[in-house]
């Protein structure tokens, strides 16, 4: 089981490099099958958003939007048709930003590839279930800020303003969804070799 128990001692860098470490370790250890591959892949660039977020000093934001930010990314965009860098603070919110949509994918993708039903039973019917319900299915232990990126990230999938008027997650928050998410591949490793084998190779 991964155990984040002594995070408090730790600066960021360190704990997104030991998460790296235990990915690491889960690539391993787990069968190379594609249904695997992939979806550690794809957590691997959630690990690698924060960690570049964090090297790039991000700084989390409660508060709405600048009033002169609209003429900011104007002047990003220009500097990328120039082919010029980035603004590093508008750099750090990108990397922040697909960090935290990878978790939020890997929030509805883990417990799918765990088994958990898509369909539940209501009266005579059956109905979807949700991404939460699913997850509730296959992961009994607390995943509370994993559910909170979960959240967060649907609000600026479907809101046309987004987070304009200030975030909820931190990057605490979100390395700290990390170690819920490890904890649930390392305690599910043996269902997912018995469930994924490796294919057998001529």
């Amino acid at each position: 089981m991964f155990n984040e128990s002594s995070a408090i001692h730790r600066t960021r860098q360190e704990r997104l490099s030991e998460q790296a470490l235990a990915l690491y370790r889960l690539l391993n250890d787990l069968p190379q099958n594609p249904a695997v591959t992939d979806t550690l892949d794809y957590i691997l660039g959630a690990f690698y958003g924060l960690y570049r977020a964090d090297a790039s000093e991000f700084k989390d934001r409660s508060t709405a939007y600048v009033p002169e930010y609209h003429a900011h990314l104007a002047n990003y965009a220009i500097n990328l048709a120039e082919g010029k860098g980035m603004d590093s603070v508008w750099t750090a919110g990108f990397f922040f930003n697909s960090g935290i949509q990878r978790l939020a994918a890997a929030f509805d993708r883990v417990p799918k590839m765990l088994g958990a039903d898509s369909k539940k039973r209501m009266g005579s019917v059956r109905k979807p279930t949700t991404a939460k319900e699913r997850m509730t299915a296959v992961n009994p232990v607390p995943h509370r800020l994993w559910e909170k990126v979960y959240d967060e990230v649907n609000e600026f999938k479907h809101s046309p303003e987004g987070l304009a008027a200030g975030r909820s997650v931190t990057m605490d928050d979100a390395v700290s969804a990390c170690a819920e998410l490890l904890d649930l591949l390392e305690r599910s490793k043996e269902a997912i070799t018995q469930k994924f084998p490796e294919p057998l190779h001529p």
